[in-house]
Parts: C-alpha cells; structure tokens; sequence
C-alpha cells in the first residue's frame, strides 16, 4: 500500500530531506569549496573541504582522512576508502569499489557493476544498491536505510540495519547467519521483521520495509549447518 503511495523519487527525495535535516540539524553539514579530480592515487586530508570530487582510471586509489565533501563519484576500476570525515553521497560506478571503514556518510548509491563494502566502524545514513548488478556488501558498521532495486545485490554478513531492510524489481538480497525467523506481524514497517544470528554469533533483527520485501532475501545458513544438511542428504541418497 504504501509503495502505491509513493513513488521511488519520492521516497528518495524525502530521504535526502532528512539526511541534510540530520545533517544540519548536528553540525555535521559543512559548506564545501571547489571542484577536485584524481586521475592517479591520492588523499583528502583534514580540514579540505569539497563540493565535488571525481575519481577515474583503474589503478587509482584515494583515501579520505579526513575533510568533507559534498559528492563523491568513483568512476572506471578506481578505489575509494573512507576511515574519517564526512561525506553527503557516494556515487560508485562502472567497476569501482568504495571501501568504509569510518567516517560518517549520509548516502551511498552503488550502480552496474561497482561495489560498496560497509565495515565495523563504518556509519552510512542511506546504503543502496541499483542497476546491473551493483553490489553492497555489509559485514559491519550501521546503516539506517538498507535498499535495493532493479537489479541490485546485497550481501549481508554483519552490521546493524535501524530502520529498514528494502528491495524490489529484480533485485536480491542474500543474508548469511544461522537461525532465521521470519515473523510478518511484528517490526516497525508493514514487511514484518526478520531474526537471527551472524556468523559471530551476534544476534540481529531487521525490519522489512513491505512484505514484496521478503521474497527477494535468501537466507544463507552458515558453513557448519550447510555441512550438515550436505551430510544428512548423503546419508539419505545411501540409505535408499
């Protein structure tokens, strides 16, 4: 019912209203200056701030020490990583990859065939993963709205998701961990909530965002527990 509401655009525009509301709201939005391109490997060092920075070719790799910018572009096979600062949107495209391990970043759309990896220290307002393939892969860190559309990927592995689990079109969702349980009356969305545990034994709970929302997610048990089902299937074929 509600995505009839809504439209995509819509949803979006009012995630943006609230990233730069959060943003402003706690000090966090600065005023960047200037215009910055990497075409070979760099740093954005404390205290830089940016409007826009652009990175191309395949063996650049940049990392954010610190500073702000307003828009970050990954482009060709290049390589952005984020320990510190502060960051409005990612765009990561063609087969670039963004790497965060720290900082705080309010929107990171990943596209085609790039790759976003979310670790523990990490913190992304919006994470998504959109058009041919581009792919989220999260072991750590928080994210407060987790989505994917057309035909995106996310690999869950870790990390805490406070708001909602979101997916549509073609896209799918793949969750590693071991005791699911999917229950669609409770959480705080109409898609109900889904329960477990990572691979680390760390307990998670996720809420959906609609109830098309569990239909894209594969729940991956971990190693030990596909090894035993393997097993049990052998045992089963020799028997009969």
């Amino acid at each position: 019912m509600i995505r009839k509401m809504y439209s995509e655009r819509s949803r979006t525009k009012i995630l943006t209203i609230l990233a730069v509301v959060l943003f402003a709201g706690s000090g966090l939005y600065a005023v960047p200056v200037g215009h910055k391109d990497f075409y070979s490997s760099g740093h954005i060092l404390p205290g830089e701030e940016w409007t826009t920075v652009d990175i191309y070719n395949d063996n650049t790799i940049v990392n954010m020490l610190g500073g702000f910018v307003d828009q970050m572009q990954t482009n060709d096979s290049s390589m952005l990583n984020v320990a510190g600062g502060k960051i409005y949107t990612i765009y990561t495209r063609d087969y670039s990859s963004a790497n965060i391990f720290g900082g705080n970043v309010s929107s990171v759309m990943t596209w085609d065939y790039a790759t976003t990896n979310l670790y523990d220290g990490g913190t992304v307002f919006s994470l998504g993963a959109r058009g041919q393939s581009g792919v989220v892969n999260m072991t750590g860190g928080t994210t407060e709205y987790l989505r994917a559309g057309e035909s995106g990927i996310i690999n869950l592995y870790g990390g805490v998701v406070t708001n909602f689990l979101d997916a549509w079109d073609f896209a799918i969702v793949n969750i590693y961990g071991y005791g699911f349980d999917y229950d669609p009356y409770t959480g705080k969305w109409i898609g109900g909530q889904l329960r477990g545990f990572w691979f680390d034994n760390i307990a998670f709970s996720i809420d959906l965002y609609d109830a098309h929302t569990y239909e894209h997610i594969n729940l991956i048990p971990e190693p030990a527990s596909l090894m035993l089902f393997s097993l049990g299937v052998l045992l089963i074929r020799r028997n009969r």
